[in-house]
């Protein structure tokens, strides 16, 4: 009997905060870094960032060599082909991936899913409460924090009324956080989170250039879908102490 994979779904109601990005980041470091089998499906429509992303890792590798090379050696130090990355409506979203894995035969741990960045868009709110868990990335921007609060408020309110549902975790993710920057805000509002009882994990990512390079002319990679995250960049990124977080709050090596 195959093992049920755990779905965790990146998604808010507020655009640019994050969401893509970081589903590239979490699915290529716990496939290519911690060897879970991982499976995306990129419900961000129309822009499916994700593919997007995917088809753009392929034809650089294709016109380069070295990383040809690179991608052949990854595979034989691991043993791991690319993960799948799937396109699907958000009302779709676990279809299409029990779709695949019953016609691929292959076990999957975690299948995240990129949702789009409104829940006005149709099927958003039926995926989100067809997920076991969601993440739910935020900025210290105060019309991002109203928005994301309301959407997670409302989500739970769903959740109470119909214990039916999968969803079981909503988590937020302070994302693109300025070291520079006054953390006023983000300290009024992680008092109104714990009022609120709204869990936060404990690792803030910081703000960064490195969140928006994918394969780099030097041959350093940070967000890409077909390798692992270069240990130079990674440095700093908090990627790895999310990752580890996430693996423990969700109990992910445990399904």
């Amino acid at each position: 009997m195959k093992k049920e994979p755990v779905f965790v779904a990146l998604g808010n109601q507020k655009g640019g905060v994050g969401k893509s990005t970081l589903t590239i980041l979490l699915a290529s470091y716990f496939h290519y870094v911690k060897g879970l089998n991982v499976l995306v499906v990129d419900c961000d429509y129309p822009q499916h960032s994700v593919r997007d992303i995917r088809d753009w890792d392929v034809k650089t590798v294709e016109k380069d060599g070295a990383l040809q090379q690179r991608l052949v050696s990854q595979f034989g130090d691991s043993g791991r082909k690319a993960y799948t990355v799937l396109t699907a409506k958000p009302e779709e979203a676990k279809r299409a991936a029990y779709g695949f894995i019953d016609r691929s035969g292959l076990c999957y741990d975690v299948i995240f899913t990129d949702l789009p960045g409104t829940v006005n868009a149709t099927g958003v709110f039926s995926s989100i409460v067809n997920m076991d868990r969601l993440i739910v990335p935020v900025t210290q921007n105060r019309m991002v924090m109203q928005s994301s609060m309301s959407f997670v408020l409302a989500v739970r309110e769903l959740l109470g009324r119909n214990q039916e549902f999968p969803l079981r975790d909503v988590r937020l993710l302070w994302n693109c956080m300025d070291r520079r920057a006054s953390k006023e805000l983000y300290n009024a509002y992680s008092e109104i989170l714990g009022h609120l009882k709204i869990p936060v994990f404990k690792t803030v990512l910081p703000k960064a250039e490195r969140f928006n390079k994918g394969i780099c002319r030097d041959g350093r990679v940070f967000r890409s879908t077909l390798f692992a995250p270069s240990q130079s960049l990674l440095k700093d990124s908090n990627i790895d102490l999310l990752a580890d977080e996430i693996l423990e709050t969700l109990n992910l090596e445990r399904q």
